[in-house]
């Protein structure tokens, strides 16, 4: 995929054969939508731009239009994103309309050097970032689209581009294919690995990481393997009972992984994420040394600072009192996340059974909150 100004490639950004050359490029392209923002914008006719993926088969909602038209007046809307064959528009028909209603004869855009599949999928993307959500429709129909161009990619990978589960990607791969997937089939990652598909590989690669890497978090061992947080966390409680990580495998084969204090997860919310409840422990947390800061430059989600004042920006969140609040209640609660670690040793002894239940209390809450945006998200 390439932008006007020559800046990204397809090479670069993991779109067509070529990629990095220790592996296959990674499925979807690994590419945030938020990097679109780097690349020059320019001024188009609204005339000469026609749409593009077309995910909405609803059509354009008028409300949206009307709140962006009343939006504009305050502040300057997004760019749009247009595909240079066609000039078709994958991201922005919304304000596109807004622009038409208005009488504008012009509209601020950036064009986009791809294909029909990868405007589809970068549509999806964008659209997963910001903007009036699709409905679960639009996305179960975008998702059939994307899986028929691609079955190589696997259910996590195109489960982070069309913003459904795995599991429903999963459901509508099984409709998609009525034989089932073939014996050896392999199937490319979001880090652009191949891995096996066959029933409990995930499992065992997982169980083979964990023993090969003990000091990693179960987020890290998620990761690398391309397996959910929630099987993760079952394939570990297996190998610490010994047992095998397969679910109906055979007891006392399995060898416990490495006992290390990272074996837990990053934080109580890991556990939290992976099983809906709060994680178990023997006793208080251990009140040692200020553990180092993780980084994980791949697949990490961004900070609440790096996108805040984009989302401040969305008419839907800048002109609606819930929106306003929820802002002011993110500043409040998500600007550090990572300030707990300087305060570990800052808790005496005597509090650490009293706070530590606290703390669990709390990432579950968060847990919730991110799992009842998910469900939105899927059921909008």
């Amino acid at each position: 995929m390439a932008f006007n100004d020559g800046r990204a490639t397809a090479t670069a950004h993991g779109f067509g054969p070529a990629g990095p050359t220790h592996h296959e490029p990674a499925a979807g392209d690994r590419t945030d939508p938020h990097d679109l923002d780097h690349t020059p914008a320019q001024q188009l006719p609204v005339h000469a731009l026609s749409p593009g993926p077309h995910l909405r088969r609803g059509g354009i909602s008028t409300a949206h239009v009307q709140l962006l038209i009343d939006a504009s007046g305050h502040t300057p809307l997004p760019p749009i994103l247009v595909q240079k064959d066609g000039w078709r528009v994958i991201d922005g028909l919304h304000r596109l309309e807004a622009a038409k209603l208005r009488g504008d004869h012009s509209i601020t855009a950036r064009f986009v050097d791809c294909t029909d599949t990868e405007a589809l999928v970068l549509a999806m993307k964008t659209n997963s970032a910001h903007g009036l959500p699709l409905s679960k429709t639009d996305r179960l129909f975008g998702a059939e689209r994307v899986l028929s161009a691609h079955p190589e990619w696997s259910d996590r990978a195109l489960a982070g581009i069309t913003g459904l589960s795995a599991k429903t990607i999963r459901s509508l791969r099984d409709r998609l294919t009525p034989g089932g997937t073939p014996p050896g089939t392999k199937r490319l990652g979001r880090d652009g690995k191949l891995r096996s598909v066959t029933a409990g590989e995930g499992r065992r690669r997982a169980a083979e990481y964990i023993n090969a890497h003990p000091h990693a978090t179960l987020r890290e061992v998620s990761r690398a393997t391309d397996v959910s947080l929630g099987t993760v966390h079952d394939v570990v409680a297996r190998l610490r009972r010994g047992i095998s990580p397969e679910r109906g495998g055979p007891r006392g084969t399995a060898a416990r992984p490495t006992a290390h204090p990272d074996t837990a997860p990053d934080t109580a919310a890991d556990t939290a994420a992976a099983t809906g409840t709060a994680p178990d422990r023997a006793g208080p947390p251990d009140p040692g040394p200020t553990p180092a800061r993780r980084t994980h430059p791949a697949d990490t989600p961004p900070a609440w600072e790096s996108v805040a004042a984009k989302v401040a920006n969305d008419p839907c969140v800048r002109y609606t009192e819930g929106g306003k609040e929820f802002l002011q209640w993110m500043a409040l609660h998500a600007a550090d996340p990572d300030g707990w670690q300087q305060l570990i040793n800052a808790v005496p002894a005597h509090w650490l059974s009293v706070i530590a239940p606290i703390a669990e209390s709390v990432s579950k809450e968060w847990s919730l909150f991110a799992e009842q945006l998910r469900s939105r998200q899927e059921a909008v």
